[in-house]
């Protein structure tokens, strides 16, 4: 017969470790939050910078090679984390539908698959939320449209985070809203596109 001797000093010990652990998860998921919720005030200022800059300001940073590579490389995972969501949904599903189906099924591949493409493509989205993308409007709503989307997958990924992610999917759909108004109503754009269009009927 094996008897079982509590042990107050291992006990106190585990416990110790634990929260320990406990502690340095939470500071890193808060850190990491607190990331993603600068990036949105990023992308934020850089709308508004767009909505009252004075004339265009010249690309510059499509000269540098950083910018460049790190402009390849999200679209590269963009187009990665768009072929991951069409394998996941199924017909006559939305997509948080066939990304709860995966838990389900358990489908630790994918979802893994699902969990790195998003923390890849948010560090990116980062990145470029302090390039001044006001210089670049088309490649700023982008970035904007892409974190909407990825907030979406997130607000089914981590269920207790879902608020957080749908608060922060609403407030850059609404960004998307106004980007997308600017760009339809810039004047300098308007007219822009009138003397393209009066050249190709001249030429």
């Amino acid at each position: 017969m094996t008897h079982y001797i509590e042990d107050p000093y291992l006990e106190s010990e585990f416990e110790e470790n634990f929260n320990d652990l406990y502690e340095i998860e939470g500071i890193k998921k808060i850190k990491e939050l607190s990331r993603q919720l600068r990036t949105f005030f990023n992308y934020k200022t850089e709308v508004i910078r767009y909505r009252f800059r004075s004339s265009l300001i010249p690309a510059k940073n499509y000269t540098n090679t950083k910018f460049f590579s790190q402009k390849q490389k999200i679209e590269s995972f963009t187009y990665e984390f768009i072929t991951i969501l069409k394998k996941i949904k199924k017909p006559a599903q939305i997509l948080e539908q066939g990304i709860r189906s995966l838990f389900f099924c358990n489908n630790k591949i994918q979802l893994k698959n699902l969990s790195e493409i998003t923390e890849k493509l948010f560090i990116l989205l980062h990145y470029f939320s302090e390039e001044n993308l006001h210089a670049h409007p088309k490649f700023l709503k982008f970035n904007v449209i892409l974190a909407k989307n990825i907030c979406l997958v997130k607000k089914c990924l981590y269920a207790q985070f879902s608020e957080f992610f749908e608060e922060l999917e609403i407030n850059y759909s609404n960004l998307e809203g106004e980007l997308e108004e600017l760009i339809e109503t810039t004047p300098v754009e308007k007219e822009q596109s009138k003397k393209q269009l009066e050249e190709r009927l001249t030429s």
